[in-house]
This record gives C-alpha cells, sequence and structure tokens, in this order.
C-alpha cells in the first residue's frame, strides 16, 4: 500500500509538472519564432515568385499582379517586390527594390521614393513579442490554432500614418489585431484588426470603430511554399458624432461601410521562372496625369453641380490617403452636401 501510495504521489507530480511545463512553453515567443522558423524554411527554396490575383466586393474591383525574387542588398537576403495593380479602370505600380519604395502619387501624379523596410522572409518579425500576448487556443474551420494578439502590427491598417493620428491633439487612437496561427502548419487562418479613434470636436466626443476580419482559406503548397489560394474579407465601421442628426449618421455609415465584403481569388502562382532584374527597378516609374486632371467638367478650379472642384477633390482624396486629421470633418461635410 505504501509503495503504491508513492507511485501515485509521483504520477501526479509528474502530470502536474508536465501540464505546467506546458502551459509556460506555449508563450507568444515561441508561436512566432516557430512561424518565422517554419516561414523561412518555405521562402528558402523560393528564388522569385509571380502571383496573380483579382479582388469582387462592394464597389471594388482589383486585378494585381505580384512580383517577387531574392536578392542580396547590404549583405542582407530581401525580396524584392513589384505590384502592378488595376483598381476600378485605375493602374498603378509599386516597387521595392530592397531598400527604397517607389510608387507614382495619383492625386499629384509624381514619383515618390521612400526608405522602407519590406521583408516577406521575416514577415512575422513586425510582431514585436513584447508588445503582444497569448489568448489561448480556439478553432478555425475545425483547425486548432494558436491565439495572439498584437498592439503594434503596423501593416495591418495604414501603416505608420494610422497610428500618427493618434499623436494629434485631441484624439486618441488604439490599434491592435489578433491572428489566429494553424497548430500544424503554421500558417495564418484568420486575422481581425481593430481601430478605436476618439476626437473632441466644440466640446463633444466623436468615437469612430473600424473592424477588418480577414480569412485565409483554400491553403496550396506551390513547391515549398503554402499559399492562400482565397482570402474573405470583410468590414464595419461604427461612428459616434452627436453632431450629426439620425439621417446624416446613416448615410454615412452606408458610406463607410459600402465596401462591405470582398473576396480575393489567386489565379495562379509560378515559382522560380528566372524574373528579370529590369522589374524592379524604382528608377523606370515616369510620372503621370494628376488623378482629376482632365475630368469632364472638373477642369482645374471648375465646380461640379455638389459643388467641389477640382482642388477640394485633390485634398480629400490626399487627407483620405495620408490618414490626416481634417479627413473625418471633410467627410462628414460631404455626406452634408
Amino acid at each position: 500500500m505504501k509503495n503504491r501510495m508513492i507511485v501515485l504521489i509521483s504520477l501526479v507530480v509528474f502530470s502536474f509538472f508536465i501540464c505546467v511545463t506546458s502551459v509556460f512553453a506555449v508563450n507568444v515567443n515561441s508561436i512566432l519564432q516557430q512561424a518565422e522558423k517554419n516561414y523561412q524554411q518555405q521562402m528558402s527554396k523560393i528564388q522569385d515568385l509571380t502571383m496573380v490575383q483579382s479582388m469582387e466586393g462592394g464597389f471594388m474591383s482589383m486585378e494585381n499582379t505580384i512580383y517577387q525574387k531574392r536578392a542580396k542588398v547590404n549583405n542582407e537576403v530581401v525580396y524584392k517586390m513589384r505590384s502592378e495593380s488595376q483598381v476600378m479602370g485605375m493602374e498603378t505600380v509599386v516597387i521595392f527594390d530592397g531598400v527604397y519604395m517607389w510608387s507614382v502619387n495619383p492625386i499629384t501624379g509624381q514619383v515618390q521614393k521612400e526608405e522602407r523596410k519590406f521583408d516577406p522572409v521575416n514577415v512575422w518579425r513586425m510582431i514585436d513579442p513584447n508588445k503582444a500576448e497569448y489568448l489561448g487556443e480556439e478553432k478555425v474551420e475545425a483547425k486548432n490554432c494558436y491565439k495572439i494578439k498584437a498592439y503594434d502590427a503596423l501593416w495591418m491598417m495604414g501603416q505608420e500614418n494610422m497610428m500618427d493620428t493618434g499623436q494629434q491633439e485631441n484624439t486618441e487612437t488604439e490599434m491592435y489585431s489578433i491572428f489566429w496561427i494553424d497548430k500544424k502548419d503554421w500558417v495564418p487562418l484568420r486575422a481581425q484588426n481593430f481601430m478605436s479613434t476618439t476626437k473632441m470636436e466644440e466640446g463633444k466626443k466623436v468615437t469612430m470603430n473600424n473592424i477588418i476580419d480577414s480569412r485565409f482559406m483554400d491553403y496550396r503548397k506551390v513547391e515549398s511554399l503554402w499559399v492562400s489560394h482565397r482570402m474573405v474579407i470583410s468590414n464595419q465601421m461604427e461612428m459616434d458624432d452627436p453632431g450629426l442628426s439620425a439621417e446624416e449618421k446613416e448615410q454615412a455609415m452606408a458610406f463607410m461601410n459600402a465596401m462591405g465584403e470582398m473576396e480575393m481569388i489567386v489565379k495562379g502562382v509560378q515559382v522560380n521562372t528566372g524574373l528579370p532584374d529590369e522589374l524592379f527597378d524604382g528608377t523606370t516609374l515616369e510620372a503621370q496625369e494628376p488623378l482629376f486632371k482632365g475630368m469632364p467638367g472638373m477642369g482645374q478650379g471648375e465646380t461640379d453641380a455638389e459643388g467641389f472642384n477640382s482642388e477640394q477633390l485633390q485634398e480629400f482624396m490626399q487627407n483620405v490617403m495620408e490618414g490626416n486629421e481634417g479627413f473625418q470633418e471633410m467627410m462628414e461635410n460631404m455626406m452634408k452636401k
């Protein structure tokens, strides 16, 4: 009996030890490290990649081709990138040459060049473990996932410009993301991005909440790389502005949620085809005509039926793109008109 009690106590202690060890072994650091290691292994066999995508939803339609090529820049392995998009009839090109991001500003028509870190091979490093927390496990589409919350994934919405709005006077901004990572294949199955902005206007508190929910489905292996061939994105925005009437609020909400649900489909993926270096040369981009120049009835200084001229529209679009403080006020004035 004494020996049996000793064995029983030993088993209980051992089981408790295993349980405690398991709990502390699973944390944000270990999850991110394993996800990064797995992704690097997949990308190590990819010299270049070409992906063709299309997206439909709400009033948005887009065709997009992404090119990536492995290169060594400043003694570091990076992936140069080129994105060619057609969005509602407008064509855009963005190039990352390993150091600089090149693009054409649609408002001014001028070529833009800015230094930016873009590293698809180390995408998981964009999440700082010190600003993230482990939320446990949860199923997504019957698959077991690790669930983590991150406060500094700046790429999730508008990048640094969106964070800058939180530093403006009388404005408070909260942003965070929640990711569900497949325990088996270490790929993201779902991501939710939250942004809440609170601002005082004429002594009244104005609040805007936005949630973008993305689901990554239909993963297929292309050579060594797992690629999601179907992504569904839904957008939900809420606004509380005491300065607007019920009708104006309804109109503004309808405008902001017009995107509804969007679906992105990968039409094709090719790897290691030998993409030429010229594709990733940002100096080849040329200036274009400004977005609103030459539009019928919208010549420089002319006014449309709603009382807006081309300069006002350019200012409005610039504020939308840059996330400036005046965007909300301009949108509200637009909705009233």
